[in-house]
């Protein structure tokens, strides 16, 4: 999004009248008469005009204010996003007695297991 504060070297809280000293002074600078062949300047000037358009009417500039306000917004929630790692909390609610009577049961299942495997295969040879 274009920035017409910016783009002219004006504050958001400047007056009109400041906005369009400062508007005169970029359009002579960059005007295509005084820059014969610069694109560039061309360019420039047309920067300027379009953004002392917008910050010279009230409506507009209020527009344009909302837009600003809106888009620094969006940025700082995506930011804060980027920034942000994963919280990760400790349940106090497990039942650690139950979670071990499993871990047991587990390592016995596997050891009765492991000894009908290593059985089958005594009573095979």
């Amino acid at each position: 999004m274009k920035n017409y504060y910016k783009i002219l070297g004006v504050k958001l809280t400047d007056t009109k009248d400041q906005i369009k000293k400062i508007y005169r002074q970029l359009a002579l600078k960059f005007h295509p008469d005084r820059n014969p062949n610069n694109k560039e300047a061309e360019e420039q000037f047309k920067k300027i005009a379009e953004a002392y358009e917008i910050l010279s009417d009230d409506e507009k500039r209020n527009a344009h204010n909302i837009q600003l306000q809106q888009e620094e917004q969006r940025i700082q929630r995506e930011q804060k996003a980027k920034t942000q790692q994963p919280t990760y909390s400790f349940n106090s609610n497990v039942n650690w007695g139950q979670v071990v009577f499993a871990f047991i049961v587990l390592i016995l299942g596997v050891a009765v297991i492991s000894s009908l495997v290593s059985g089958n295969k005594n009573n095979n040879s």
